[in-house]
């Protein structure tokens, strides 16, 4: 069962919860799901949609939040974020309704969508700022799928590429030298520790975001003394991750089952 709720007024701010079939007095775990799509309007939160299915399938509620993006919907620094920790929230107005184990929640997400994941994951207890209030729900874990974990080095490793190189500047609404401040409030690299049990799935060949971010994510959150695995997969592409037949896919599956203690 899929159903819409809105979080907010914008269009563009709602949430598609799943729920697996099951008796009436079971709480079943919750995967909050985050798109990816470099923060554009372009993409979706359809990304997951069959991903989604194969999670219910497997005994877990799922909540696949859209957000303002940039372009029309009129996303960016710092409504993306505040969308974002919006969606995270709503889920204690759901359990009110539905049947939500929100002990046992994990949040996943692809390419920005990871970003936005692990962002999402360091603001439990944190002091509300310029991008918004603390996110109420305190995760079991967090898996970043390809996660943009660094946006500065996501910024330099685009600059060669014309198409691509004001991705980063017209989503956080400068370029770094212009705004360090606000890189650093939204970028995960400088966000640890973050006390939340993490797993990077990260492909060897994805030409997208490359596997140095997820990398240094582990390199520098493991020195801060967080619990974080990276599990690095040879010759799988950016896109791989999110292919329901995918073995790539299969590694996200496994690390949220081992979060949620399910194997």
């Amino acid at each position: 069962m899929t159903q819409k709720f809105m979080y907010g007024t914008d269009s563009n701010q709602f949430g598609e919860l799943s729920l697996p079939e099951g008796p009436a007095e079971k709480k079943f775990p919750v995967v909050v799901s985050i798109h990816g799509g470099f923060w554009k309007d372009k993409y979706d939160h359809s990304d997951f949609t069959d991903l989604d299915k194969q999670l219910v399938a497997n005994g877990l509620a799922t909540w696949n939040i859209e957000y303002r993006r940039v372009g029309p919907s009129g996303g960016g620094y710092p409504r993306t974020f505040e969308d974002v920790t919006n969606a995270v929230n709503y889920l204690t107005t759901l359990a009110k309704d539905h049947p939500l184990d929100l002990d046992r929640v994990v949040v996943i997400g692809h390419s920005a969508g990871g970003h936005l994941a692990l962002w999402a994951a360091s603001r439990y207890q944190h002091q509300a700022d310029e991008l918004g209030q603390p996110v109420q729900i305190n995760f079991t874990g967090v898996v970043s799928m390809a996660g943009v974990t660094d946006l500065e080095a996501m910024w330099v490793d685009q600059q060669p590429l014309p198409m691509m190189k004001d991705i980063v500047p017209n989503f956080m609404g400068a370029l770094p030298a212009e705004a360090p401040d606000r890189y650093r409030l939204a970028s995960p690299i400088d966000l640890v520790p973050i006390k939340t049990k993490t797993v990077l799935v990260h492909g060897t060949s994805d030409d997208k975001v490359p596997v140095e971010l997820s990398q240094s994510y582990y390199q520098k959150a493991q020195a801060a003394g967080d619990s974080v695995q990276l599990v690095e997969l040879p010759g799988v592409g950016h896109f791989d991750l999110i292919d329901g037949a995918s073995p790539a896919w299969g590694a996200v599956k496994e690390a949220v089952n081992r979060l949620l203690d399910k194997e």
